[in-house]
């Protein structure tokens, strides 16, 4: 049996723990965002998936010398510029050292891991100031020219249902790096018991429809005994209406909460707060398994 220890905090990233890092790509190459938005639109109503949409205008961007330089390194350089919503990074360790300190969680061996599922570049999140706090980042990626290393076409792409296949690799302990060198691995049969990270140790949090899917999953598949699993609705200030709707068609069980991770904000308890909720239960289950006289390896 796995010892399903570990509490994983997932989090959307554009508009949860950033502004909109496709728009501020496109800003660092003199694009208009509203007319690049509008022509996605477009391509989107006439059937095409968002981020496909996105990912092939930007290739087709830099086949007509819109942005010429645009490569892994460049997208990673343009993350490292990427300024965070309040209390990032700051949180990440934070609540490490609030795990720490329950003498409980300690005995338990009771651990938190962040994870990153996003439609935007996991290139320009990998340069950010977040990357070192993150145990896997879920994005997409390009492929490139293999001679120059610009940017060619899309490789791969995270659209709203795709990252529900995201948190399936979480849950079975499936690494990005195992998960492209073999997708197929994310459908292998695995016993509940035997998962590295049950559903009901997650923690969601998104800001918008892309994130509802993830949302019912972890809903559903994260409750027990008539409660439902941990999803929290974020938004940016001015950008309000998202949230309400999430919120008024209860696909979150928390929120929406302003995205301010610091000490005291709102957000931030009630994120504290559900990991205690979880940390506790990991130790509430530990006492059985050795009342049991079963210990887990």
């Amino acid at each position: 049996m796995s010892v399903q220890n570990v509490i994983a905090v997932i989090f959307d990233c554009d508009d949860t723990l950033c502004p909109d890092t496709i728009t501020y790509l496109l800003s660092q190459y003199d694009i208009d965002p509203q007319r690049f938005w509008q022509e996605i639109e477009s391509d989107v109503r006439a059937g095409m998936d968002p981020p496909l949409a996105y990912m092939y205008k930007i290739a087709e961007l830099v086949q007509v010398g819109r942005m010429p330089d645009l490569t892994n390194a460049k997208l990673r350089e343009l993350g490292s510029r990427i300024r965070f919503f309040p209390g990032i990074p700051g949180v990440f360790g934070d609540l490490r050292k609030f795990i720490e300190r329950k003498p409980e969680f300690v005995d338990a061996e009771v651990s938190i891991e962040f994870y990153v599922v996003t439609g935007g570049f996991e290139e320009m999140i990998k340069g950010s100031c977040i990357a070192e706090y993150i145990k896997d980042i879920f994005g997409c990626t390009f492929e490139v020219d293999p001679q120059t290393g610009v940017v060619h076409r899309p490789k791969g792409i995270v659209t709203f249902t795709e990252k529900t296949k995201f948190i399936y690799a979480i849950n079975k302990g499936i690494s990005s790096h195992e998960l492209r060198e073999d997708p197929y691995r994310v459908n292998d049969s695995i016993q509940e018991e035997h998962r590295r990270i049950p559903f009901r140790n997650m923690i969601y949090i998104g800001d918008g429809p892309s994130d509802i899917p993830c949302f019912s999953l972890i809903q559903k598949l994260g409750g027990g005994n008539g409660a439902i699993g941990h999803v929290i609705g974020v938004y940016r200030r001015g950008t309000s209406r998202k949230g309400y709707e999430l919120a008024r068609g209860r696909r979150i069980t928390a929120g929406p909460f302003s995205t301010n991770y610091t000490r005291r904000s709102d957000l931030r308890k009630y994120l504290e707060q559900n990991i205690l909720d979880i940390g506790f239960e990991i130790v509430r289950r530990r006492k059985i398994t050795f009342r049991r006289g079963v210990r887990q390896y």
